[in-house]
Formats: structure tokens, C-alpha cells, sequence
């Protein structure tokens, strides 16, 4: 679609736009992860871009004379292609904010602070019921308004606070209606566009971007699916799907099947939930990204919330089958998967768990895509 096309044009020359912001004396303030509100930057006038790459084995490996090989990939990918001379954002970044929810976050903080890097550490407890945790983590949001205040100098007044918030929720509600398009059989746009269309969100002015998703909902509305009607319907659930990371959801799209929804922790929008505009907008931005939102599988006990999130995707969405992507050395994730794929042989889903260290070749492509391919004719059969 021509709108999917210029909002990818947007993400490719985003490094370009920000070079040119930076030249008119706007910083530029990366982030690291979903606990950090895209708001606060832009009610201090900075410019956000979030640091989610990933799908490539050498930024990972670049990254091993500091990390342990045994991190996630995911989080070396941060900094690998900055290490390997190929990242056009980080030499811009006035700031890095980086959420530090566990080990691998917190030991990529330490590599930006180790590199000179201007960094802030955002903790995220995941003890996410104790008051004493919600409350570490609304002063976190403080500090982070106050060093954004300073960097920028400019005072985050509620209306400017209030303006951004308005904004990053109609971007919010304008997803969501574009996902609910994918309750239709067959859905209108697949997961493999929609995951894009997420990333595409993180780099693009939100009015400029309100505009382009209404257009696309609105086309979408009246377009014919390019699926077939039987197209057997697939959860893509898991840590996350970085940008460039996409051999995956291809993958499963190219073997027949439909990416009907995600459950992915990082990378995409989490649309549930919106921000209250009135009030203390500060106590609200905290409860709405700590407490509202669906909690991540480092917050416990938080598997029964996650499992609940899940079976309604799977009877929204009607799901015929279920994928788990998680990366390597994801302790965390690959737990979560033991206790989910119980779960869904108890439902009588089928459930294929897939795991990348970004290894891509040729030789590594052969086996994934005759899994993704017996797993996807074996929910084609059982539907028959």
C-alpha cells in the first residue's frame, strides 16, 4: 500500500531528519524500551527515536569482548552497530534513556556509560504490585522529567504535558482500530505490514503520523484482503521484534498462514490502555505504564494476567495457532513459554516456539522454514 511505502520512506530517512534537527539546536533523546513515555520528550520540545534494532548476527557478536555471549542478543544489538561504525543515530543522541527491568538492560546501560555515552538509567521493579516498586519508578519519571527540562531548557508544562499525551493516544486508538481490522476473516492487512507499521510509529512526527494511519484505516476499510479466506490464523507472541527483524513474521506469511495478532512485550505499541488527561499527569503517566498496561513477563507474579491477555487474543482474533519468538538466553522468556505451551495444549492450540540468536544464513534458514512450514500444515489439517 502507497501510505505502508511513505511511512517506510519516513523510517529510512529518519537518521537524515534528526541530523537536520540537530543542526537547528533540537535535541535528541534515544530510549531504550517501553517504560520510558515518548511524552515527556516531546512535551520538552526534544526529538525521541527509539533504539530497537535487531535481526542481524554481527552487531550481537561485535558487542562480546564486554557482554557476556550468554546476554540477549537483543540488548547487545544496541550497541553493537554503533560499535561497528554503523549506527547514523547514536553520534547524534544528546541523551539515552534506558529502562533497566533486568540484567540485560542494566549491563547495556553500563556499555553506553562505559562508552562515554550521555546516559539515564529509568529502574523498572518488577515487583509491579508493591507500592514501595510503584513508587521507585514514578520518581524515576520525575528525575526523567527534570533532566529532559534541563537538556532541553524548556519547563514540560502540564498543557504542553497534556498536548503530547492527547496526541500519543489518538496515535494509540488509530492502531488499535487498524489491528481490530484483523478480527475479519480473511483480515485486511497482515502481521508482517502491521509490526512495520508499529516500528514506522517511533520515528514519525505523531501529526503527521495521526493523518497517515486515519487515511490507512480508512482505506483499509473498503480494500480486499490479501489472503485467502482459509488462511489459517497465527499469534506471534513473545519478547519482541526488532527493527529490521522481520525474517520471522515473513516467514510465516510466506508459508500460508496470517499473523492475526501479537503479544510481544517491546517493539510494538501497547494500545490498551491511555493516560488519564486530567488530574496529577505525572502520578497518571506512571499508574498508566507501570500498572495499566499488560504487564511484561519480567513483572511477577504476572503469568496468570499474561495468560488471561492471551486467551482473549486467541478467541478475539480467532486464533487457530500460536508461534512463541523468543531470542537466546531469554531465562525469562523461554520459562514463560514452558508454563504458556501447557496452556495451549490444554486448549487444544497448536504451538510452535521458535529461537533466534539472529542467525540468519542460509544453512540456518533451511531447518526454521521447514518447521515454520509442518507447523503451519498441521493447523491447516486440524482446521480440515
Amino acid at each position: 500500500m502507497e501510505i505502508l511505502e511513505e511511512l517506510a520512506q519516513i523510517v529510512r530517512t529518519r537518521p537524515e531528519q534528526l541530523k537536520e534537527q540537530k543542526d537547528k539546536g533540537i535535541k535528541i533523546v534515544g530510549y531504550v524500551g517501553r517504560f520510558v513515555p515518548e511524552e515527556l520528550i516531546f512535551a520538552s520540545g526534544a526529538q525521541p527515536c527509539l533504539l530497537c534494532r535487531g535481526g542481524q548476527p554481527e552487531p550481537p557478536d561485535a558487542v562480546i569482548p564486554y557482554m557476556l555471549r550468554f546476554m540477549s542478543p537483543y540488548s547487545r544489538s544496541q550497541i553493537g552497530y554503533h560499535l561497528l561504525g554503523i549506527d547514523p543515530v547514536i553520534p547524534l543522541l544528546d541523551l539515552i534513556v534506558v529502562q533497566c527491568s533486568d540484567c540485560h538492560e542494566s549491563r547495556l546501560a553500563d556499555l553506553f556509560e562505559y562508552f562515554k555515552l550521555p546516559t539515564m538509567r529509568l529502574g523498572v521493579p518488577p515487583d509491579w504490585e508493591k507500592s514501595i516498586s510503584r513508587d521507585y519508578y514514578y520518581k524515576g519519571l520525575v528525575r526523567l522529567k527534570r533532566t529532559l527540562e534541563e537538556l532541553s531548557g524548556n519547563e514540560i508544562s502540564v498543557d504542553r504535558l497534556q498536548e503530547s499525551i492527547e496526541s500519543l493516544d489518538k496515535v494509540r486508538d488509530l492502531l488499535s482500530k487498524i489491528s481490530l481490522l484483523r478480527t475479519t476473516q480473511p483480515p485486511s492487512i497482515g502481521g508482517h505490514d502491521f509490526i512495520h507499521l508499529n516500528h514506522a510509529t517511533f520515528y514519525c512526527d505523531p501529526k503527521v503520523l495521526i493523518r497517515k494511519l486515519n487515511d490507512l484505516y480508512e482505506e483499509l476499510k473498503k480494500s480486499k484482503s490479501p489472503f485467502s479466506k482459509g488462511t489459517p490464523r497465527i499469534l506471534l507472541a513473545g519478547h519482541v521484534v526488532g527493527v529490521g527483524d522481520y525474517v520471522v513474521p515473513k516467514l510465516i506469511e510466506d508459508t500460508g498462514a496470517v499473523i492475526a495478532a501479537e503479544f510481544l512485550d517491546e517493539g510494538v505499541r501497547q494500545c490498551v490502555q491511555h493516560a488519564r488527561t486530567e488530574g496529577d499527569l505525572m502520578r497518571n503517566l506512571a499508574e498508566t505504564y507501570y500498572l495499566r498496561m499488560t504487564p511484561p513477563s519480567i513483572f511477577q507474579p504476572a503469568w496468570k494476567e499474561r495468560i488471561d491477555y492471551m486467551k482473549r487474543l486467541i478467541k478475539d482474533y480467532r486464533i487457530d495457532g500460536v508461534i512463541w519468538y523468543e531470542l537466546s538466553f531469554e531465562e525469562i522468556y523461554d520459562l514463560e513459554c514452558s508454563i504458556i505451551s501447557k496452556e495451549m495444549s490444554q486448549m487444544s492450540i497448536p504451538f510452535l516456539k521458535l529461537e533466534s540468536s539472529y542467525e540468519y544464513s542460509r544453512e540456518a534458514i533451511g531447518p526454521l522454514t521447514t518447521r515454520v512450514e509442518s507447523f503451519i500444515e498441521s493447523v491447516k489439517q486440524r482446521r480440515n
